[in-house]
């Protein structure tokens, strides 16, 4: 019967490394120069040399997603000052200046089509009234100024207005009133999409004739040697 011996002597355990001492070690393994932490210092020592290019993937990734939150957040402070902005103007009541009724034949129909449409949703019509007004002021104002996106969100807020105003506008008057706004969404947008061209540009073909480079060779020199002859002998060297 054998018995294993098990060793409780004090020069066992100074044998042992300490929690501290392994622990240093794994951090030096860490941070080394081979290791996790050592290679991504290495790489954002090395991002500003390198470049966009050549830098490392997960440094761009970083970038990109930082890049995109700051400018959604931006996006969304900016869109809830506008709207808030937008909330405080006297626009969601009627006003009674209106004595030609053309702009009451566009903007009742869009009152009517929101307040019907929005009873099942967490948004009242006053605050989706407003965000439709806030976004066309901004989308005019940002296309005048040439601003690309913004005219692609002037043109669907035109189209989206024109089909509010003939949904909610009861027959026989539904085809003048979405006329009405269709006629002016396109007189605003003279200014709003001002500078488009449609028409094909023209190019012009110009040929210029360059003479070709004139090329000076040296003269020919004669040669000083006279074609072999094999009658001739050479001198004897004797």
């Amino acid at each position: 019967m054998s018995v294993t011996r098990i060793s409780n002597s004090r020069a066992d355990r100074e044998q042992k490394p300490s929690i501290q001492v392994r622990a240093y070690s794994l951090w030096k393994q860490f941070s080394g120069e081979d290791g996790w932490l050592g290679r991504r210092l290495n790489d954002l020592r090395m991002a500003p040399t390198y470049g966009w290019r050549l830098m490392a993937g997960w440094i761009k990734a970083v970038i990109v997603i930082g890049v995109a939150a700051a400018v959604f957040f931006t996006l969304y402070g900016i869109g809830t000052t506008v709207i808030d902005t937008a909330r405080a103007l006297p626009w969601s009541t009627p006003t009674g200046n209106d004595h030609t009724g053309l702009l009451a034949t566009i903007d009742q129909p869009i009152r009517s089509y929101l307040a019907t449409r929005t009873q099942a949703l967490p948004i009242t019509a006053t605050t989706a009234y407003s965000t439709w007004q806030a976004v066309g002021v901004v989308a005019f104002l940002l296309g005048y100024l040439h601003n690309t996106p913004a005219r692609l969100a002037w043109t669907a807020w035109g189209a989206a207005t024109v089909a509010m105003v003939w949904i909610g506008t009861p027959e026989p008057g539904r085809q003048v009133a979405a006329g009405i706004a269709f006629l002016a969404w396109t007189a605003l947008s003279v200014l709003a999409l001002r500078g488009i061209s449609f028409t094909r540009p023209v190019f012009v073909d110009v040929t210029v004739d360059v003479p070709a480079p004139e090329i000076h060779l040296p003269p020919v020199q004669p040669s000083l040697y006279k074609p072999y002859d094999p009658t001739q002998q050479p001198p004897s060297q004797n």
